[in-house]
């Protein structure tokens, strides 16, 4: 579970490729990619900031949820580029590691820092140095993230998917 919503962000299928050739056109437009969206509360469960240079190059911000209890959330920044109309990084444990963890909006504490570091990295570490790729799929009105690490598709990574600004209100939550 803690890997799935670290990587935040997945379907095989039959189903077609979102319409825009530039899979972060959205985000040059100043909106926020949310992760398992629960519309009613306005929640997510990671929401990436992206700043997209003009040659697919890209800077991200993921803050996600990393515990079942909805109250630890883990910030972190990462790097990656567009190819073939894939939004792609490499998994750095490194990432993780610079990562900041909250409780309840707070630092945790030194000891439940570790603890929960060591679980985050603990998860990570399989995946280690694989480069992710996502492409989003939309069916039925309905948008989900493909996901491949080394070009392999890992359905079982698949999570639904939508763009907002940051005026929609949305925070990380359940």
């Amino acid at each position: 579970m803690i890997a799935a919503l670290l990587l935040a962000g997945l379907l095989t299928g039959q189903s077609a490729p979102a319409a825009l050739t530039d899979p972060l056109a959205p985000a040059r437009e100043g909106k926020l990619r949310c992760i398992s969206p629960n519309p009613a509360r306005l929640t997510c469960r990671a929401i990436i900031r992206y700043k997209v240079d003009s040659d697919g190059d890209f800077d991200a911000t993921v803050s996600g949820l990393v515990s079942r209890d909805a109250t630890v959330l883990l910030r972190y920044k990462t790097f990656g580029r567009i190819e073939q109309g894939g939004v792609c990084a490499m998994v750095r444990t490194s990432d993780f590691q610079n990562g900041t963890l909250l409780g309840s909006g707070r630092p945790l504490a030194p000891n439940a820092d570790n603890a929960m570091r060591l679980q985050v990295l603990d998860a990570v570490q399989p995946i280690e140095g694989k480069k992710r790729c996502y492409q989003d799929r939309t069916e039925d009105g309905v948008t989900r993230s493909v996901v491949t690490l080394d070009g392999v598709a890992h359905p079982e990574l698949s999570q639904t998917v939508v763009w907002v600004s940051p005026r929609d209100g949305y925070a990380v939550g359940r």
